[in-house]
């Protein structure tokens, strides 16, 4: 009742006041302020998201405070408790809307409020007709041309959301990352010269190894919004790293568009605490697109872990959201699929061209080179030239050879991969059973497993980097071997990563793996800390095997183990059969020997892997493990294991 009276003085006193031709007192500006809180115009969607506000839900009585915003700069709030008030940032922000330019600074218009935030502007004039209320009140409304100005040199027609494939020698990319792209009315034949990308990262400056996994993971480092030229960022991810790219064009209205590089404009003021596994690249992008559609909800899909191909499953799995997809390959993959049917002397002819540099006494003739060798020479060396700018000189000689025998190769042709909606996804849960088959116990025993993400090297490599491991918090548990009532952690394992890419003649990459957590020997009953670490080589057998060859050593602390706390090292042989898309067969052995008393212990298991559909997987394997031991001698373990696998969104 007591609003309802409220409204109609204001009617009455703004009737009043329009009746004598005067403007209206800066006390009917305030009122006008109230009105709108009072209409909770501050729990608008939109609004909410322009702030990036979340609900605190069941934690809001001990902050007193029932949203908080994402955003840890206080650059984008204009009021001191902007941060966990939405309510008191739209009264401070309707406030400031009405400064006279005189106040401001150097009365340029760029540090107007109405210019820095041009989207809570738009989201008001449209919400609450606040032009309207400005222009009654005797208050301007600013042109803001400087920013009008920037806007057309940007020249946006769409925009896409980009996935670039995973780089596990960068740790910040293992999962992949997604960026987007503003595209530019001005390009002509399809280029994207002018086209502009829009990233997301943190700035964690020369960090690296455990600082930075740590930091990152406890939200130290500061993630900002930036926006270059999109053939730079190509340069970074399609180019010298190698990364192919998938574009998502997204459905959004001119409006909308206009709206949303309104919105990234006013983020780019500040900074968010970026936490690598849930407040990142993926999950921010996506909070700012939201803004942008309040009609549409996509971080509100995660209940923790947000990994780049979640964003791009959950934006593609959003009815109308995406309105079409291109493959962008790498100039690493569009080389090897100009390789892939050569003879061995022109794939030798392209590699000492290039890598010869010309420097020989001897140079290389080109003459002798067929045209399909010197199109491989060409785009080896733009692979080359990519990070050595040295390579430019016999780049040039190459061309020049290849332009004097004209006529135009044909097109290399790569099919685009499954993209990453198409695959399964990260989270899994398992059913597991093991069938012992020595004499140590005659009982079989169930398990259960969780895995929080990502991937493993047997699971269907479709949206993944195939041949590869990456897993995050891989908790095991069984039936106690005496107490079958009794449930028994096998394994905490909190990262375990396995970077396995064959060598060829022009590239030999190092294979690594990594690993560490808790684990239960099998001559233990209690869990203990374990690092294992390992490199080598990885070698392609025909088209559908890979073997890797590690060097591996471990470390191991347990206080069943005799001594306790041991370190070996030995060679592991990694196999992986790709039998089909959906069928592998891998294998991992290893013998593993102390350096300074201990155990030794060797092992072989093999193991089916079966996807029978996109997220639901049955394995079946096998295990032998003898471990010899100064206390009691020699120990087997052999079993046979059943794996029932269904993967989800977590």
């Amino acid at each position: 009742m007591i609003p309802s009276l409220f409204l109609i003085f204001l009617i009455l006193f703004s009737s009043q006041a329009d009746a004598s031709n005067h403007p209206v007192a800066p006390s009917a500006y305030e009122a006008a302020i109230e009105a709108a809180i009072l209409e909770n115009s501050y729990r608008d969607v939109q609004w909410l998201r322009l702030g990036h506000w979340k609900p605190r839900g069941i934690v809001r009585k001990i902050f007193r405070s029932e949203f908080r915003s994402e955003a840890d700069g206080m650059d984008l709030f204009l009021s001191p408790e902007g941060k966990n008030d939405p309510a008191e940032e739209l009264r401070a922000t309707l406030r400031s809307f009405a400064t006279p330019l005189s106040e401001i600074k150097d009365q340029n218009e760029a540090h107007h409020s109405q210019c820095q935030f041009p989207a809570r502007r738009k989201w008001a004039f449209r919400k609450l007709n606040w032009e309207k209320v400005l222009a009654e009140n005797g208050f301007a409304v600013l042109p803001c041309e400087a920013r009008r100005a920037w806007k057309a040199r940007l020249d946006a027609e769409g925009v896409s959301l980009v996935f670039a494939s995973a780089y596990l020698n960068n740790a910040a990319s293992m999962f992949g990352h997604t960026f987007l792209k503003f595209h530019s009315r001005a390009n002509k034949d399809g280029r994207d010269l002018l086209d502009y990308g829009v990233n997301f990262a943190a700035e964690t400056g020369d960090d690296g190894g455990a600082h930075f996994a740590l930091w990152g993971l406890l939200g130290f480092y500061p993630g900002r919004f930036t926006m270059q030229p999109f053939h730079q960022t190509l340069r970074t991810y399609a180019n010298l790293e190698g990364r192919d790219l998938i574009e998502y064009r997204l459905n959004f209205s001119p409006e909308e568009l206009d709206f949303f590089i309104d919105h990234l404009f006013e983020v780019e003021r500040t900074f968010f605490d970026y936490y690598f596994l849930t407040e990142n690249c993926s999950y921010f992008l996506l909070t700012a697109l939201e803004a942008a559609k309040p009609e549409i909800s996509l971080s509100d899909e995660f209940f923790y872990e947000v990994i780049p191909a979640d964003s791009v499953r959950v934006a593609a799995r959003t009815p109308g959201f995406v309105l079409s997809t291109r493959f962008r390959p790498s100039l690493m993959a569009m080389f090897r699929a100009q390789a892939k049917d050569l003879t061995s002397d022109d794939l030798q002819f392209a590699k000492d061209a290039i890598d010869r540099n010309g420097e020989s006494e001897k140079p290389i003739d080109l003459k002798r080179a067929s045209t399909r060798a010197l199109d491989l020479a060409i785009d080896y060396g733009a692979v080359r030239a990519t990070a050595d700018p040295k390579f430019d000189a016999i780049n040039h000689r190459l061309r020049a050879e290849r332009a004097s025998r004209g006529g135009a190769s044909p097109p290399t042709v790569i099919p685009p991969p499954r993209r990453p909606e198409e695959g399964h996804d990260p989270a899994r849960f398992g059913v597991l059973s093991e069938v012992p088959t020595d004499s140590s116990s005659a009982h079989a025993r169930l398990g259960l497993q969780l895995r929080f993400a990502y991937h493993d090297r047997l699971s269907n490599d479709s949206g993944y980097l195939r041949g590869t491991t990456l897993e995050v918090m891989r908790i095991t548990a069984f039936q106690d071997e005496n107490d079958r009532a009794r449930i028994a952690f096998r394994e905490v394992t909190f990262l375990e990563i396995l970077s396995s890419q064959p060598v060829d003649r022009f590239d030999q990459p190092f294979s690594w793996r990594v690993a560490f957590g808790f684990r239960e020997p099998f001559t233990s009953r209690s869990l203990g800390p374990y690092f294992s670490i390992g490199a080598g080589g990885t070698f392609e057998l025909g088209r559908w095997l890979w073997v890797t060859g590690l060097l591996d050593g471990e470390a191991l602390a347990n206080p069943d183990i005799e001594p306790r706390t041991q370190l070996t090292t030995g060679p592991r042989l990694i196999a992986t059969a790709f039998l089909h898309d959906d069928l592998k067969f891998g294998l991992d052995s290893a013998i593993m020997k102390p350096l300074f008393g201990g155990n030794s212990e060797r092992s072989i298991k093999g193991e089916f892997a079966w996807s029978i559909a996109r997220n639901f997987e049955l394995r079946a394997g096998y295990l032998d493990a003898t471990i010899d031991t100064e206390r009691i001698g020699s120990v087997r373990r052999s079993e046979w294991s059943f794996k029932f696998y269904q993967h989800l969104l977590f």
